[in-house]
Protein backbone atom coordinates (compact mmCIF):
# COMPACT_ATOMS: atom_id res chain seq x y z
CA UNK A 1 0.00 0.00 0.00
CA UNK A 2 3.11 2.30 1.07
CA UNK A 3 4.34 1.67 -2.55
CA UNK A 4 1.28 2.19 -4.21
CA UNK A 5 0.49 5.46 -2.24
CA UNK A 6 4.25 6.56 -3.71
CA UNK A 7 3.34 5.85 -7.04
CA UNK A 8 0.28 7.65 -7.18
CA UNK A 9 1.48 10.52 -5.85
CA UNK A 10 4.46 10.68 -8.08
CA UNK A 11 2.06 10.49 -11.06
CA UNK A 12 -0.06 12.97 -9.66
CA UNK A 13 2.54 15.80 -9.56
CA UNK A 14 3.94 14.98 -12.85
CA UNK A 15 0.53 14.64 -14.87
CA UNK A 16 -1.05 18.02 -12.93
CA UNK A 17 2.72 19.90 -14.19
CA UNK A 18 1.77 18.62 -17.95
CA UNK A 19 -2.00 19.11 -17.70
CA UNK A 20 -1.00 23.15 -16.33
CA UNK A 21 1.66 23.02 -19.21
CA UNK A 22 -0.75 22.06 -22.30
CA UNK A 23 -3.54 24.33 -20.31
CA UNK A 24 -1.16 27.43 -20.74
CA UNK A 25 0.06 26.64 -24.05
CA UNK A 26 -3.77 26.28 -25.29
CA UNK A 27 -4.35 29.88 -23.50
CA UNK A 28 -1.56 31.33 -24.88
CA UNK A 29 -2.66 29.76 -28.21
CA UNK A 30 -6.14 31.16 -27.67
CA UNK A 31 -5.61 34.78 -25.63
CA UNK A 32 -7.33 36.66 -27.79
CA UNK A 33 -10.22 34.48 -27.35
CA UNK A 34 -10.02 34.13 -23.69
CA UNK A 35 -8.71 37.70 -23.03
CA UNK A 36 -11.92 38.99 -25.18
CA UNK A 37 -14.48 37.57 -23.27
CA UNK A 38 -12.84 37.95 -19.29
CA UNK A 39 -11.78 40.67 -17.47
CA UNK A 40 -9.90 38.74 -14.78
CA UNK A 41 -8.64 35.29 -15.01
CA UNK A 42 -7.89 32.80 -12.49
CA UNK A 43 -4.39 31.04 -12.60
CA UNK A 44 -3.99 27.60 -13.70
CA UNK A 45 -1.67 26.90 -11.30
CA UNK A 46 -3.64 26.86 -7.85
CA UNK A 47 -6.41 25.46 -9.86
CA UNK A 48 -3.74 22.18 -11.00
CA UNK A 49 -2.87 21.98 -7.77
CA UNK A 50 -6.44 21.59 -5.81
CA UNK A 51 -6.96 19.09 -8.95
CA UNK A 52 -3.90 17.31 -7.55
CA UNK A 53 -4.74 17.37 -4.05
CA UNK A 54 -8.29 15.92 -4.39
CA UNK A 55 -7.00 13.09 -6.86
CA UNK A 56 -4.69 12.04 -4.38
CA UNK A 57 -6.90 12.43 -1.46
CA UNK A 58 -9.46 9.91 -3.54
CA UNK A 59 -7.07 7.12 -4.19
CA UNK A 60 -5.73 7.33 -0.66
CA UNK A 61 -9.55 7.21 0.58
CA UNK A 62 -10.38 4.25 -1.98
CA UNK A 63 -7.28 2.55 -1.09
CA UNK A 64 -5.35 2.89 -4.19
CA UNK A 65 -8.22 2.42 -6.71
CA UNK A 66 -11.04 4.47 -8.63
CA UNK A 67 -14.50 4.13 -7.02
CA UNK A 68 -17.33 3.21 -9.15
CA UNK A 69 -18.19 6.06 -11.76
CA UNK A 70 -21.73 7.26 -9.49
CA UNK A 71 -19.18 7.43 -6.81
CA UNK A 72 -16.78 9.03 -8.72
CA UNK A 73 -18.87 11.72 -10.37
CA UNK A 74 -20.85 12.58 -7.12
CA UNK A 75 -17.63 13.15 -5.09
CA UNK A 76 -16.22 15.44 -8.05
CA UNK A 77 -19.30 17.43 -8.06
CA UNK A 78 -20.00 18.09 -4.65
CA UNK A 79 -16.01 18.91 -3.86
CA UNK A 80 -16.26 21.29 -6.90
CA UNK A 81 -20.14 22.80 -6.11
CA UNK A 82 -18.35 23.52 -2.65
CA UNK A 83 -15.21 25.06 -3.76
CA UNK A 84 -17.12 27.50 -6.03
CA UNK A 85 -19.28 28.28 -3.52
CA UNK A 86 -16.64 29.15 -0.86
CA UNK A 87 -14.53 30.49 -3.34
CA UNK A 88 -17.54 33.15 -4.12
CA UNK A 89 -17.44 33.82 -0.32
CA UNK A 90 -13.98 34.44 0.56
CA UNK A 91 -13.90 36.72 -3.06
CA UNK A 92 -17.28 38.50 -2.07
CA UNK A 93 -15.74 39.13 1.75
CA UNK A 94 -12.40 40.02 0.22
CA UNK A 95 -13.45 42.78 -2.21
CA UNK A 96 -15.88 44.01 1.12
CA UNK A 97 -13.36 44.14 3.58
CA UNK A 98 -10.31 45.80 1.44
CA UNK A 99 -12.66 48.64 -0.19
CA UNK A 100 -14.30 49.24 3.66
CA UNK A 101 -10.47 49.10 5.16
CA UNK A 102 -8.51 51.54 2.33
CA UNK A 103 -10.01 54.72 3.16
CA UNK A 104 -9.08 54.09 7.00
Amino acid sequence: MENEILKINILAIAISGLLMLAAGVVLYYFKGYVAGGMRFFLPIPPIGVAAYIFVFNMFKHYNCCVPDRSVMISELLMATLASSFFFALFTAILMVLINFLKSI
